[in-house]
């Protein structure tokens, strides 16, 4: 008795800290679950993977040998919560229909998060914007979440399914987040590539509500004389201020890595050093991060922590996909589409270096790892 009791108790946690996690509050996640292992686990032997203890490890080594030492190990006590967290996750015995349960706990979380970004759009006139998190990673879930909507709609096909589809929609749209943009396309292009008539419907049908979408607020501007569409093709500008800088930034962080090509200069130290390497002709001296994945691994942890997390991410990719084709399971191919949406928007952004967004990796990662390891 006292067993299914803690058994259900764990599972309404697991509900909430999707919940909150797809409403943009990773800090409340994180809290909500890593508080909980206390007074839940028995057991702390933990499934000790090789490639993310690499990548902890590496990304230490960054910090120890950076020229500023103790900010850098503060920003890696942000990755070991992360990582602890993690270990956590693939200490559960999560059934398929546990792993549902909480995917639509997740969209059901974000699909407020893109109501409340919809709200602030209607206060601010130009994107969607919350108090807590800003349009790009507001981008950053909603990408990340449109996959598994898509799952629900292939499988349960309820109403409120493709009400949730239309927020979800509206809200990463109104993020005027490129990136988030492109991340989702890569994963659609990947559901296309390797999913089956259904996954290509899925997409298909997202296809027509993105369209409807940007058709309605078209109409909406013309009528509202609102500057809506003209901010959204000044975000489609291939020449655009923003874009150009970023390639400042991107040259910038080579030279970095070239001059720090081992450990890097230290886990969250770019913006400490950027303006040391700030091109003539780039304009912003405060950045937070290079805007891009890779180089922002390679200017901040060096080619150790670079191989490390790319190693870790091909091995992801790897076994799901080897999970996929022996079981045809849609729902591992959907959390394969979800992982490169939110891959695709880090090679144009880094909200994945928050603990708002960046809990999401390590939870999908988990999910992954666990559903593969029970087919063994």
């Amino acid at each position: 008795m006292e067993e299914e009791r803690k058994s259900t108790l764990n599972r309404n946690i697991l509900f909430l800290f999707n919940f909150f996690l797809g409403l943009g509050g990773g800090v409340l996640s994180f809290l909500i679950y890593l508080l909980s292992r206390f007074f839940i686990v028995r057991s702390w032997r933990f499934k000790i993977d090789i490639l993310p203890t690499l990548i902890l490890l590496s990304f230490f080594l960054s910090s120890m040998f950076s020229s500023y030492r103790n900010f850098s190990l503060g920003n890696f006590t942000l990755l070991l919560f992360l990582y602890i967290t993690y270990l956590f996750l693939r200490k559960e015995d999560f059934s398929k229909d546990d792993i549902v349960r909480m995917l639509d706990y997740f969209v059901l979380g974000s699909s407020m998060l893109a109501f409340g970004g919809f709200v602030g759009y209607l206060y601010n006139g130009t994107y969607a914007d919350t108090p807590f998190l800003g349009k790009n990673g507001i981008g950053t879930v909603l990408a990340t979440s449109i996959p598994i909507l898509q799952l629900s709609i292939m499988s349960k096909c309820e109403v409120y399914h493709y009400l949730f589809l239309v927020f979800t929609i509206f809200g990463l749209m109104l993020s005027m987040s490129q990136g988030a943009w492109l991340g989702l396309f890569v994963g659609e292009l990947f559901l296309l590539i390797f999913g089956d008539k259904k996954s290509r419907k899925s997409v298909v049908i997202l296809l027509l509500f993105a369209l409807l979408s940007l058709g309605i607020f078209t109409v909406h501007s013309a009528i509202t004389g609102t500057d809506l569409l003209s901010f959204f093709y000044t975000r489609l500008d291939p020449y655009s201020p923003s874009k150009v800088e970023r390639i400042y930034i991107w040259k910038a962080s080579i030279n970095i890595f070239l001059d720090h090509p081992i450990t890097g200069i230290g886990l969250g130290t770019f913006p400490l050093v950027y303006p040391k390497y700030k091109l003539p002709e780039a304009y912003e001296t405060s950045v937070s991060f290079t805007h891009n994945l890779p180089l922002n691994l390679l200017a901040e942890t060096g080619i150790f922590g670079f191989l490390a997390f790319f190693a870790f991410i091909v091995s992801l990719y790897k076994r799901g996909l080897s999970l996929y084709r022996e079981t045809q399971d849609n729902l591992i191919l959907i959390l394969l589409s979800s992982l490169t949406a939110y891959l695709g928007h880090q090679f144009f952004d880094g909200t994945m270096w928050s603990l708002h967004i960046g809990l999401i990796l390590w939870f999908i990662s988990a999910i992954i790892l666990n559903f593969y390891e029970k087919t063994r």
